[in-house]
């Protein structure tokens, strides 16, 4: 399978999910949960967030549906200001997350940073994460996004999953203004009509 593809100017660009398509990653699900240990939880949870990721970045659909509980919610703001979502259950979740997937050419990286547990029981969790959202077109890399995940888990089957996760992002993740964008394009953003 191909890595990249040449544009008409001649330059190389990556296909997204390039390095799963030519087995240079494999991503795999998580161990579970065995004894209770705290320290081995902490680990899990915010493993499951940076499997989140790995698994949009590297459009591993199956993985990417198995970070969340089946009630799982996906909600969004930009600046508390505009609305995103929120999405409801884990099939509306990955279909709404997998349909970026043919309009964004780019490699996109999900970057999180400074992952905390605030909050750990037996079986609910929540985590604050810093993330910096990157793409790379072959020729440069950019920053698409910043802002936070605040994230809820539920230990489920052994296995920490994501019950909510609330992105709050620093500016628009979306191309062009929003007072010009069509209503299917706002659909695929998940902004609610009248923002």
């Amino acid at each position: 399978m191909a890595n990249h593809r040449d544009t008409s100017d001649g330059e190389t660009v990556p296909i997204p999910a390039w390095a799963h398509r030519i087995g240079l990653l494999s991503l795999c699900e998580p161990p579970t949960a065995g004894k209770r240990d705290e320290a081995l939880d902490r680990q899990l949870i915010q493993e499951r967030i940076a499997r989140y990721c790995w698994a949009f970045d590297e459009r591993q659909a199956t993985l990417l549906g198995n970070c969340f509980t089946e009630n799982a919610i996906w909600e969004g703001t930009v600046l508390g200001r505009i609305p995103i979502g929120p999405f409801n259950g884990r099939d509306t979740i990955l279909q709404w997350l997998t349909e970026f997937w043919p309009y964004q050419h780019d490699q996109r990286r999900h970057m999180l940073l400074n992952t905390v547990v605030e909050g750990l029981s037996s079986t609910r969790a929540v985590t604050l994460s810093y993330l910096l959202l990157m793409s790379a077109d072959g020729k440069a890399a950019s920053i698409e996004a910043t802002g936070f995940y605040r994230t809820a888990y539920r230990l489920e089957n052994g296995m920490w999953q994501i019950s909510c996760l609330t992105a709050g992002f620093d500016k628009p993740f979306w191309p062009g203004d929003l007072e010009r964008m069509s209503s299917a394009g706002r659909s695929r953003h998940g902004i609610a009509p009248g923002s």
